[in-house]
């Protein structure tokens, strides 16, 4: 059984961010390994480890603008996204904490850079620092899901939503961003994982990209 996708119509749209980073970027090499293969180990981790320590005093400075988070919202308002509790998992240093903390009862951000998070923005939620592959929740803890331009780690998706919930999916550079995975591939690697179908809703901002998935019930 195959889940649906249905496409909304795109928006105008552009990321301001200074351009850092290519497409070819190693990061978009560990994106599809992880996603088609399952593969995150000890190096791996210390590997993406280090490289975003290295970037976090430069992150909000390089990344922060006006337009940043517009997918983020279109994202949740067309794709109908609710619920109590939410969760960005690769938060970085919380750029968008300033638009979701007013959406949900409880927010919360978690990265696996303790330097992310030490740079985090002035408005930031409560913070953790942790493996997206084993995440410190319980099952179905967790009502929204949000993954901005993050690994995608399809067992844990599963096992933190609650069965209404929803993973909600931007690349805000699109295919140019370097940790990307299109709607279809991300539908395919929750699928081959879990053995049950998913829906998703999605659209683009100008480049960016984003998806609401569901669990298809």
């Amino acid at each position: 059984m195959k889940g649906q996708i249905t496409k909304l119509p795109s928006f105008d749209g552009v990321d301001q961010a200074t351009r850092l980073t290519p497409v070819t970027h190693r990061m978009r090499e560990v994106t599809y390994q992880l996603a088609e293969n399952g593969i995150w180990d000890s190096q791996l981790i210390k590997e993406v480890r280090e490289l975003f320590d290295s970037l976090a005093e430069e992150w909000t400075a390089t990344r922060d603008h006006p337009q940043r988070n517009l997918p983020l919202l279109d994202a949740l308002e067309r794709g109908n996204v609710n619920g109590e509790v939410a969760l960005e998992l690769g938060a970085g240093t919380c750029i968008s904490a300033r638009v979701l903390i007013p959406k949900f009862q409880n927010f919360f951000a978690i990265d696996l850079s303790f330097e992310m998070l030490k740079n985090v923005v002035e408005t930031a939620p409560p913070l953790v620092c942790a493996d997206g592959s084993s995440l410190p929740l319980s099952d179905g803890a967790v009502d929204v899901l949000i993954l901005q331009n993050m690994f995608l780690f399809p067992n844990e998706v599963s096992r933190c939503i609650s069965e209404k919930g929803c993973l909600v999916w931007v690349n805000s550079r699109g295919s140019g961003t370097p940790i990307h995975l299109p709607v279809e591939k991300v539908i395919q690697s929750l699928e081959a994982a879990t053995g049950y179908a998913w829906n998703a809703v999605c659209s683009t901002m100008g480049e960016a990209t984003w998806a609401v998935i569901r669990k298809a019930l």
